[in-house]
């Protein structure tokens, strides 16, 4: 989303998501196929432990690995610094409020290979309140009868934000002389700032579809009626490309034919976890009486109370399969960004609830993007200090088949060299017994999410069990995200 006011200090990863998730019914549900059938076998949660005794005391070094992506706020502290510093690809900071350029050098020392600055694709707000615009929108004011597609109106957005200080104003991509113009600004500005790219909210032509861009529909179309939209964006992102940047839409798999073949990287949206305001209101420490959100685990399904993981699964495939077909060679894949709320976790002196970090929501969604072998970062709005897990470090290695295999009901697992991912929806402690050539022969395994050794039965046999977590929101269990991984004694560990 749109900043809410570019000028202003303001954390550029937590935006207003209940605007850029544009929804449509795009699902066609496709299939992978037929999985694998795995010789994996699932059961209730018996009298029996699962798991010869292990000395504790016993822990290997398990392999880790720098993490793939992380988002950030525009004036990180030290302690902010030093948990992105862990990552390869940073998105943090505003065209109009950047990183400091001491903290961009902070994170070029810590090892960061890739920093992105968010912008908003489609338009920019011009202040009408006294404020002075930057100078690529001075420019498209001035010229605006033919470098936007509303020069007189309506102003959809800041209206329906109820901002009094702004007029939005929707480029003319079709343009050339407005695409080339905003290239060279973006490419100047971007490296002045010291950055690789952008981040690209409004990733994709579907807000177009809206009743209330209706007008800017019309007058696009009228004036270009031999290039579609989606195309004229194309155009732009590889203007940016040719001249050096990065460029990550916000779902810009969504126009896949059109955009993917010129991207470096896309994202999703609230396709694993959200937040949500239900109306809960808690008492909270510090606070008071207040409106606290909760975590939505199945925002895919049309009723998420009664949400499944197939649905889930479903949309994955569907992104995924895009990929496939529409990716262009310089495509590194689709980064899953999700949102959680904090654990709310009663005390009594003082009494009342405290912000936990929510480690299931953050693990299920980093095991979900790992069926698929892909990117998750999860945020927690509420408080992004929250968001610190070591899930992100861990080293699996690389996958060892071309997808994941069914558990039977409610789960699934993918294997990978150095570990396995686990997904489900089990409605009780259940136990799996894992069998695969690429569990090892003999040795140590180790649940990172309960932080146990896990013996190896026989070879390349694994028992483990899996103990759910409630939902609040529903009062069932949620689904579960768990990454076991195998003892590699020679494994080279990078980074802190």
């Amino acid at each position: 989303m749109p900043p809410e006011r570019a000028t202003a200090p303001r954390d550029s990863s937590n935006r207003n998501r209940a605007h850029s998730r544009v929804r449509h019914a795009f699902l066609l549900a496709l299939a992978l196929g037929s999985l694998l059938t795995a010789c994996t076998t699932t059961q209730p949660m018996a009298a029996a432990n699962p798991t010869p005794a292990v000395s504790a005391e016993f822990i290997p070094a398990w392999p880790r690995t720098r993490g793939a992506y992380a988002t950030g706020s525009s004036a990180p502290g030290p302690e902010e610094l030093a948990w992105l510093g862990r990552f390869r690809i940073v998105h943090a900071g505003g065209l109009l409020d950047p990183l400091p350029q001491t903290a961009i050098a902070a994170l070029r020392q810590a090892g960061v290979s890739t920093l992105l600055v968010y912008d908003w694709l489609p338009a920019t707000y011009h202040y009408i309140d006294g404020e002075p615009d930057d100078a690529f929108t001075q420019w498209v004011y001035m010229h605006r009868t033919e470098a936007t597609l509303n020069p007189n109106g309506p102003f959809p957005h800041c209206v329906a934000e109820g901002y009094d200080w702004c007029e939005d104003y929707y480029f003319d991509l079709g343009n050339p002389t407005v695409r080339q113009r905003r290239v060279n600004y973006l490419v100047q500005e971007v490296r002045a700032l010291g950055y690789d790219g952008l981040f690209f909210d409004w990733g994709n032509s579907l807000f177009l579809e809206d009743p209330a861009y209706a007008t800017m529909r019309a007058a696009y179309e009228s004036r270009h009626p031999d290039l579609p939209y989606d195309r004229a964006i194309a155009l732009f992102i590889q203007a940016l490309r040719e001249a050096g940047l990065r460029v990550q839409t916000n779902q810009g798999y969504r126009d896949a034919a059109a955009l993917l073949p010129y991207l470096d990287y896309d994202a999703s949206e609230s396709m694993g976890t959200t937040d949500m305001d239900l109306g809960r209101e808690l008492e909270v420490v510090g606070l008071g009486r207040v409106a606290v959100p909760d975590t939505i685990y199945y925002p895919n399904s049309p009723d998420f109370r009664q949400g499944s993981l197939e649905d889930t699964l479903a949309v994955w495939r569907d992104m995924q399969r895009q990929a496939e077909w529409f990716a262009g060679p310089d495509f590194h894949g689709i980064v899953h960004l999700n949102y959680a709320a904090p654990l709310w976790e009663p005390q009594t002196a003082p009494r009342g609830y405290v912000p936990r970090a929510p480690r299931n929501a953050i693990w299920y969604n980093y095991a979900l993007a790992r069926l698929f072998d892909q990117v998750t970062y999860t945020e927690i709005p509420w408080d992004h200090r929250l968001e610190r897990d070591e899930v992100y470090f861990y080293d699996l290695g690389t996958p060892v088949e071309a997808t994941y295999r069914s558990l039977g009901e409610g789960g699934y697992v993918r294997y990978y060299t150095q570990g396995l991912v686990l997904v489900g929806a089990w409605p009780s402690p259940t136990i799996l017994t894992l069998r695969h050539p690429s569990l090892p022969a003999e040795g140590i395994a180790y649940d990172a999410y309960t932080k146990a050794p896990l013996a190896l039965h026989t070879p390349h046999t694994l028992r483990l069990k899996v103990t759910p977590e409630i939902d609040p929101v529903t009062g069932h269990a949620a689904p579960t995200g768990r990454v076991i991984l195998y003892w590699v004694p020679t494994a080279d560990l990078e980074g802190p």
